[in-house]
């Protein structure tokens, strides 16, 4: 690819820039493209319009074919472009004589099926049909060019699309109103041609909305290519490495002026022979060496910070916020008021199609989330009834809490044995009493390997009210056991006492 014969200037451009840029070159460049571009669609349309127009009464199939084509006309019409780009404006008998060979090599089939309603293709044409890549290496390509001109792709033909459909509506607003009202028949409005459609109402329809395709697609694959041509830019550095390569020429000429001089000026001077040829070679060499190495050059002068930055600059400017001062010094005329009592009447039914719609779809949402709802409450656990409680475990931190296991008045039962010297047996009977309580009255959730620990501190989560005597008892129980510190008498006596007034009123309730 030669950049030297660029007929546009490489610099660093925005998305829009660079559309625009595209749309102002093909208007430069009118002729030779909109020739080719008509002579190809206009004989389609022609046969088209015969076929299903004039025989079949079906103006609307026209429409709708003439639309498919679009990538088949694309492709002519980014031929010119891209050759107009290089200085290369082919004529008409050589754009339609490369037309079979465009088809056949830049994957039509595709563009035609699955890639039809693609919003990206503008920028992916040019992948296909000028650098001829197939399979994973166009993919990754594609992927490559999108990542940062996708977005601008998709916006792109929206806008063209929305471009389109303001021309049609104002074209055959126009067409509206030059009709004669004597030629309308009586009672005819427009919501009744809409429905009903007669063969000239649907040519007046369509034809102004298929005039506005056709004049508009060349500038939309020309601002397509220009957007290629920018990501292409910014990856490939094209701009820098022209500068380079005008630097460079320019230093040779320079330097093979100089040389020449300074060789005339040695020779009458002092005579010097002109060189040997196994100088020249060497000197050709040397130069072959330095162009092939001129890429890695480039590179590491693109590493430099000076290079490859962008910069966004935005200012607050203020907006004239005049009105008009009389709003009802405009009156609509009667055709036109009826073409928008039609278009009225046609996008209120629109309206209720969608809000029909929209009810559907939130009842159908309504339902999905319930049924996750119910999911993730079968998942966790959340329907259990209280009845699918596990069972408290049989023995807790070392001691059997089986209800069975215990004596009915266990606080007479402790005191007894604290009456008979057996003061760790007493704290061990109340301690046991307190775990059996919690866990089969109270419903505290111990677990199997749960330490004494463990048992005070579910306590305080679960039956926070019994929380301080089983920190009490606990606290008795550690220093005999463990401590092998002797406990007063009084202070067990009184655990006993306070057992009756906590887990007494449980058993009770």
């Amino acid at each position: 690819m030669d950049l030297e014969r660029l007929s546009v200037t490489l610099r660093p451009r925005n998305h829009w820039e660079a559309i625009d840029l595209g749309v102002r070159f093909a208007l430069s460049r009118a002729r030779p493209l909109y020739a080719a571009w008509f002579a190809l669609t206009l004989p389609v349309l022609a046969v088209l319009t015969l076929i299903f127009a004039l025989w079949l009464g079906e103006i609307s199939w026209v429409l709708l074919i003439m639309w498919w084509l679009k990538p088949v006309f694309d492709r002519l019409a980014l031929h010119v472009v891209s050759h107009a780009v290089f200085g290369e404006i082919p004529s008409l008998r050589q754009s339609l004589r490369a037309l079979p060979g465009l088809l056949r090599n830049s994957r039509l089939l595709a563009a035609l099926t699955w890639e039809r309603f693609s919003l990206t293709r503008s920028i992916r044409l040019p992948v296909d049909q000028l650098e001829g890549l197939r399979g994973k290496a166009g993919r990754q390509r594609k992927s490559l060019l999108g990542r940062r001109i996708g977005s601008a792709a998709t916006w792109h033909t929206l806008a063209w699309l929305h471009l389109e459909t303001i021309l049609w509506t104002g074209l055959l607003g126009l067409v509206w109103l030059l009709i004669p009202e004597d030629l309308m028949p009586a009672g005819v409005t427009l919501w009744k041609l809409l429905t009903a459609q007669p063969l000239w109402f649907s040519c007046l329809l369509y034809l102004p909305l298929l005039a506005c395709s056709l004049l508009l697609e060349p500038l939309y694959v020309a601002g397509g290519f220009m957007l290629y041509l920018k990501r292409r830019t910014d990856l490939e550095a094209w701009d820098v490495e022209l500068q380079f390569r005008r630097l460079a020429q320019s230093h040779t000429a320079r330097s093979g002026l100089a040389s020449v001089c300074i060789a005339i000026l040695l020779g009458l001077l002092l005579g010097v022979a002109t060189p040997s040829p196994a100088e020249a070679a060497d000197s050709a060499s040397l130069r072959e060496t330095q162009i092939s190495q001129s890429g890695e050059t480039i590179k590491q002068v693109m590493q430099d910070p000076a290079f490859g930055k962008e910069e966004t600059e935005r200012r607050l400017h203020w907006r004239s916020s005049d009105e008009p001062k009389n709003k009802d010094a405009f009156k609509l005329p009667d055709g036109l008021r009826g073409l928008f009592q039609g278009l009225e009447s046609f996008f209120e039914w629109i309206g209720k199609a969608m809000a029909m719609l929209g009810r559907i779809g939130s009842w159908l949402l309504i339902l999905a989330a319930l049924g996750l709802l119910l999911y993730l409450a079968s998942r966790f656990g959340w329907l259990r009834n209280s009845g699918d409680a596990k069972a408290p475990p049989a023995e807790l931190a070392g001691f059997d809490i089986r209800p069975q296991s215990l004596p009915d008045d266990l606080a007479s039962a402790a005191h007894a044995l604290l009456a008979a010297g057996d003061a760790r047996g007493a704290l061990s009977l109340l301690f046991r009493g307190s775990l059996s309580r919690l866990a089969h009255r109270e419903q505290v959730a111990f677990a199997r390997g749960d330490t004494e620990g463990d048992c005070l501190d579910r306590t305080r989560q679960q039956a926070s009210a019994r929380a301080p005597y089983l920190a009490r008892l606990l606290g008795c129980w550690q220093r005999l056991a463990y401590a092998h510190q002797v406990i007063p008498p009084a202070e067990i006596e009184a655990l006993c006492q306070d057992w009756r007034k906590h887990f007494e009123e449980v058993s009770r309730g």
